[in-house]
């Protein structure tokens, strides 16, 4: 009995195990303005496709990338992403996958975008479908601080390290010269924007009484660190001597060794620069 009882299980285990292929259309598409309905010029385009996989422990969400490394749209705002093919991961090992949602967005620097998604009967359709054409329209994007915060976490984290928060896989090299200069304007955008950062009183729980000011000083990190992958070496300096000025103004201590190291390499780094120049 026993032994019949684990070659159904066996039978059941490698059943998940046989490819399941979902195939995604050619997406061509164009990101208009939803004012003006003229094109948008580098909007950094995005798709991503959702799958679900049903295992012994639960169900599994994983989120992929169906866009190329590096897509935004051309001067009349046109993009493409390829047809691509996925197999079922082999683990978890699962009992049946199905793709839950497509979703393709376009954003700009300017904090301006929007976003498709397909779901249940639409993403049928969509998945029977060889090629779609589709139209995204930009308007502003609404963030509060604690939204536009996170957003450059996952921005940051993909420049150095080419791996996004729900993308899979990473990028090799992270991101371009072009996503580089996107990505430290928009960390300077929040600066400009979140320039008196406060103290929060009676925060709600689970939110720290200093996470504005925490999140204004580890925005100017992380654009000293944009900066020095850019080359900007001065730049940089200036930013991290800020930084560490900003937290010793807020008695945030914590860093504050980091920053002396983090100077002293900029300085040599820009010695060197200019002795090559010399």
């Amino acid at each position: 009995m026993i032994k019949h009882l684990m070659i159904v299980i066996l039978i059941i285990l490698l059943t998940g195990l046989i490819g399941c292929e979902i195939k995604t259309p050619e997406i061509r598409g164009v990101v208009l303005d939803a004012e003006t309905k003229e094109p948008v010029e580098g909007a950094w385009v995005r798709a991503t496709l959702e799958i679900k996989t049903r295992t012994v422990g639960g169900d599994v969400h994983t989120v992929l990338s169906l866009g190329p490394p590096h897509s935004r749209t051309n001067k009349q705002g046109q993009f493409v992403i390829p047809s691509k093919s996925f197999k079922k991961p082999a683990f978890p090992v699962g009992f049946g996958t199905e793709a839950v949602n497509v979703g393709i967005g376009a954003s700009t620097v300017d904090d301006r975008g929007g976003r498709i998604n397909f779901k249940e009967e639409k993403l049928k359709e969509f998945l029977g479908k060889s090629r779609v054409e589709l139209i995204i329209y930009s308007t502003p994007i609404e963030r509060t601080e604690g939204e536009y915060f996170t957003h450059l976490q996952s921005l940051y984290n993909y420049c150095l390290t080419g791996r996004s928060s729900v993308e899979i896989p990473s990028v090799e090299g992270g991101c371009d010269a072009w996503e580089l200069d996107y990505v430290i304007r928009k960390h300077e955008r929040y600066l400009e924007r979140f320039k008196n950062p406060k103290i929060i009183e009676n925060p709600p729980y689970g939110v720290n009484k200093l996470e504005e000011i925490l999140h204004h000083s580890g925005i100017q990190q992380q654009l000293g660190d944009l900066l020095k992958k850019k080359g900007d070496y001065e730049k940089a300096l200036n930013i991290i001597k800020r930084v560490k000025e900003f937290d010793k103004k807020y008695g945030l201590s914590l860093h504050l060794k980091d920053y002396e190291n983090q100077i002293n390499e900029l300085q040599q780094l820009l010695r060197k620069n200019r002795g090559k120049i010399l």
